[in-house]
């Protein structure tokens, strides 16, 4: 996993927000404040998302991976959330196939196609029951780190 672009502090465990709104909403002021993303950050990940859904419908859980251009970026960054309760997400290229989803991982990149690789392992290893268990049970931002960084990296 890409370790440079992980970060305790961004690690947000049992973050309680009602819905996607809201959930975007928080994690645009904590970026914003660290200094990671631009004022257009919040605007262009609502729209990204509105336009390509980024919900992916696997076991044991349903994950979601929101990304936006890289024009809306500082600093990259892998922005690792484990909600407190589930929130309505859109499935991946649909428009009407919805899921309730708890981990969120937020991706920020300086280069259009960084993502493509990092959004493969993350599909990969989030499969993983023993994986998601793990960071279902995290106690801590540096535990739930640690699952994350030890995820199997692949190669395309």
């Amino acid at each position: 996993m890409k370790s440079d672009m992980i970060y305790e502090e961004l690690i947000q465990l049992d973050l309680d927000v009602e819905n996607q709104e809201q959930f975007f909403e928080a994690v645009y002021k904590i970026l914003l404040e660290k200094g990671f993303v631009k004022e257009s950050f919040l605007k262009a990940i609502k729209e990204r998302e509105k336009n390509y859904p980024t919900c992916l419908n696997i076991e044991p859980y349903p994950i979601a991976i929101p990304h936006v251009d890289p024009e809306n970026i500082i600093k990259p960054f892998i922005f690792p959330v484990r909600l407190k309760n589930p929130i309505k997400w859109c499935e991946i290229a649909t428009s009407d196939s919805w899921h309730n989803v708890k981990f969120i991982f937020v991706l920020g990149f300086l280069k259009s196609n960084e993502h493509i690789i990092l959004l493969q392992t993350l599909l990969e290893n989030c499969q993983k029951e023993e994986t998601m268990e793990k960071l279902l049970n995290a106690d801590n931002a540096k535990d739930y780190a640690n699952v994350i960084l030890d995820m199997e990296e692949v190669s395309i």
